[in-house]
């Protein structure tokens, strides 16, 4: 099964030009998970021991306010999630659960370092994507500030 993964992975955007045995070597640093509908990854406030690689299905990244959740986004397979936190050794700042039926590659916080001390190529992918996400969210933010600022005046 780990083989299909791989050749799966090839196929990733984010993973373009990697070949079967450059997914391996990366399918091989971490462990497959699989999570059930509704399942929860990690939460709010979690240390960040791990980040991880959607394989299939897909997750949502939620917070909790006012005893709900707002679902923030959708993670399609072939996004790297929870990078942001182990990169910067801090708490989560959302929630990760299992939208349906999920597959996903965990790398430990250590074996994710290496990967990217080791690989220039993924190190580069992985920043790019990472600060995409945090520049994609401060747009969000201000268009929010700024509508509520219009709203209340």
């Amino acid at each position: 099964m780990s083989d299909n993964y791989a050749l799966i992975m090839t196929n990733f955007p984010f993973l373009q030009g990697f070949t079967l045995a450059g997914a391996q070597m990366l399918m091989e640093s971490g462990e497959i998970k699989n999570y059930g509908p509704g399942e929860v990854l990690f939460r709010e406030g979690d240390a960040a021991r791990f980040a991880l690689l959607v394989l299939d299905g897909k997750l949502e990244v939620f917070v909790e306010r006012a005893g709900r959740d707002l679902v923030v986004r959708e993670v399609a397979p072939g996004t790297v999630i929870g990078e942001i936190a182990v990169l910067c050794r801090s708490s989560r700042s959302a929630s990760v659960r299992a939208a349906q039926q999920s597959t996903v590659l965990q790398w430990s916080a250590e074996a994710f370092s290496v990967l990217l001390l080791r690989h220039p190529i993924f190190a580069e992918r992985v920043l790019r994507d990472a600060l995409s996400t945090l520049v994609e969210s401060e747009k969000t933010l201000i268009a929010e500030i700024v509508r509520a600022r219009a709203d209340h005046n």
